[in-house]
This record gives structure tokens, C-alpha cells and sequence, in this order.
């Protein structure tokens, strides 16, 4: 993996995107770099009744990368700017053996995404159906110091791309997909 997803916590602003072309166009007149282009990613967040990973803030997720070829093994939280992730050769089988295991699958679903390098940056690019497209902007560290920093960098770069504060989507993936499939 890239050495912009090295870290144990991420600074993370994530951005409703009205249109997505305009915004590659942009991300390539500055000089981003394409890292993943045109991926399908699943994922498969895996709960157990008898943890504590039923906290809000705290995810296990498995995730799937095509045409990447990238498998991971994510855990996100309690903080929520903490993020580890490490490779895994299998998906599916990971995910079988976490079912072995006692956990359950609470929230399965895929998103396209695009990831860019800009400088020091990772931003990326999410289709989701039902929730529209998003525009993350990210950097990875093991100084959770510098935290505060990054995201007023992170927020200084997005609002030079046409971003602002109403465009801001404060929550997670898991929880929309989850509020969204409430009746």
C-alpha cells in the first residue's frame, strides 16, 4: 500500500460532490496523481453481539478493491479520527471466518471510488447509490498531534477546489447507509 494510508489515525473532511467530472478536471489541473482509477469497493461491516464493537464509534470492516486487487482488514475508532488498516489475501474468506467466529454482517455495500494523490494529500472520489457522489480529503499519520493541523490544511485544499462549509458531510458511510435503510 501507498504510503499515504500509513498511520494510525486520519484526518478526514468528506464533501457532498455535485459534479464529478468538473471535479477530476480540477484535481488534474493542479497536478493530482491517479493512484486507483475506477474501482468497485464492497465492504462488509462485521459486528459480534458479545463485543463492544456495537459502539457507534467503533467499525470492523472488511473491504474488497476491484480491479485493484487490494484486500483490508479496517478497524475505525473508538476516536474517530482513529483508522488502521492491514492486507488480507481474501475477502470473502475473511469475512467466512469472522462468521465462524460469532460476528455478523450488519451493513454490506459498494461504492465506486477513485483515489488522487495530491502533495501530501489522498483524495478520493465516492459513488454510492442512494446517497449520491462524495469528495474526501484525507492525510494519514501516527502523530495524533498533528491532527488539528492536517484538517485545517485538509479544509484550506477543499475550499480552493469550490468547497464550503454547507457542502460538509460530517457522518461516516456506515452511518448513512444505516440511517438510510431505516423505514
Amino acid at each position: 500500500m501507498s504510503e499515504h494510508f500509513q498511520g494510525k489515525f486520519e484526518a478526514e473532511l468528506k464533501y457532498h460532490l455535485q459534479n464529478s467530472q468538473n471535479f477530476i478536471n480540477k484535481l488534474k489541473s493542479a497536478g493530482a496523481t491517479l493512484f486507483t482509477p475506477e474501482n468497485k469497493e464492497t465492504d462488509w461491516y462485521m459486528e459480534h453481539d458479545n463485543t463492544e464493537f456495537s459502539a457507534p464509534t467503533i467499525s470492523l470492516c472488511v473491504r474488497k478493491m476491484l480491479p485493484a486487487g487490494i484486500n483490508l482488514l479496517i478497524v475505525k475508532g473508538p476516536d474517530l479520527s482513529q483508522c488502521e488498516a492491514v492486507r488480507i489475501e481474501d475477502a470473502e474468506k475473511t469475512v467466512s471466518m469472522f462468521m465462524t467466529l460469532g460476528y455478523h454482517c450488519i451493513l454490506n455495500y459498494t461504492k465506486s471510488r477513485e483515489i488522487y494523490f495530491l502533495d501530501k494529500f489522498h483524495i478520493t472520489i465516492d459513488k454510492l447509490d442512494k446517497l449520491g457522489s462524495f469528495a474526501e480529503f484525507a492525510i494519514m499519520t501516527d502523530d495524533q498531534s498533528k491532527l488539528s493541523l492536517y484538517t485545517d490544511q485538509l479544509r484550506h485544499l477543499a475550499e480552493k477546489f469550490g468547497f464550503t462549509e454547507k457542502d460538509l458531510e460530517k457522518n461516516n458511510y456506515k452511518t448513512l447507509m444505516l440511517n438510510n435503510l431505516k423505514p
